[in-house]
């Protein structure tokens, strides 16, 4: 059946009613010539008040530029965009929107923007990726949270400082792997408190923590050496109730310009295992009440 010219312009009007997708058109000045019901409902706004608005009324600030880059690319000269830009709200839900923008009229100009809601796919994808970065036993990021961190920082002068723990094996092989859980989640909130909150604290494995400490020329690592040894010295209490306790070694290196993250890494695990073998040495040699005391 072929649809009469009429008959085809209403379809389209309850077409473009009707349609869960969002669509948009703008005009050569970068303004709305047309919004149809879903778009307006998603942004909480009336049709009057987005009609004739400038673009940026669309988007949230951050993503004013994009949008405004594929607007222009489609009018000066044709090009298509495809991008994922966050719809602007009167709620501020973040509804995160994947668009398809291309010019179907030249003169005057005019501007077709698709768009689909893929928020609940982009909370998925968050989630998971949430997940691929964080240890699920402590809740601070793991190795590969850790290798973006450092290459975040590659050649800034930040310092990498690696700590190990000091009896941890005995603590899990005595009271059992509870026990030993129970310890590493408390190490991690001691470590987190004790650093500033623009230092990055992860769990590598084990009873292995890498700290991130940003570049800052009053920084005073012996201090924050004695801080960390403090945090980690105090007594622990496990379930159980078990009291315990562990010591810590602590190795240091700069990321320095040039310097590859993964070299550092292990520069400051090797510095970490020098403290370690001296104070293995040191401890053999001393009266059970003294290696106590140090630990």
């Amino acid at each position: 059946m072929t649809l009469a010219p009429t008959e085809l312009g209403l379809f389209a009007a309850r077409l473009w009613q009707a349609t869960d997708a969002f669509v948009l058109f703008f005009d050569e000045s970068e303004r709305v010539l047309a919004a149809n019901a879903a778009v307006c409902a998603a942004m909480g706004a009336d049709e009057v008040n987005v009609i004739g608005a400038d673009a940026d009324v669309v988007v949230v600030p951050r993503e004013v530029p994009d949008l405004r880059r594929a607007l222009r690319g489609a009018i000066r000269s044709g090009l298509s965009s495809a991008l994922e830009l966050e719809l602007s709200t009167t709620d501020n839900q973040r509804r995160s929107v994947a668009w398809s923008i291309s010019r179907i009229s030249e003169s005057p100009a005019v501007v077709a923007a698709i768009g689909v809601d893929v928020t609940a796919r982009r909370n998925e994808l968050d989630v998971l990726r949430s997940r691929s970065v964080t240890d699920e036993l402590t809740g601070l990021p793991n190795r590969a949270g850790l290798v973006e961190q450092l290459a975040t920082h590659a050649g800034s002068g930040a310092t990498v400082v690696f700590c190990d723990l000091n009896g941890f094996k005995a603590i899990n092989d005595t009271h059992g792997h509870a026990a030993g859980d129970a310890v590493l989640v408390q190490i991690g909130r001691r470590l987190t408190r004790t650093v500033r909150g623009e230092d990055f604290v992860a769990r590598l494995g084990g009873d292995e923590f890498v700290i991130v400490v940003p570049p800052d020329p009053h920084s005073d690592f012996e201090a924050l050496a004695r801080r960390l040894l403090r945090a980690t010295d105090q007594p622990l209490i496990l379930p159980g109730p078990i009291v315990a306790s562990v010591g810590m070694s602590i190795g240091m290196a700069t990321l320095e310009a040039g310097a590859d993250p993964a070299t550092v890494l292990t520069i400051a695990d090797q510095n970490m295992y020098l403290m370690k073998s001296r104070r293995t040495t040191h401890t053999t040699a001393m009266p059970d009440a003294e290696d106590a005391a140090l630990r």
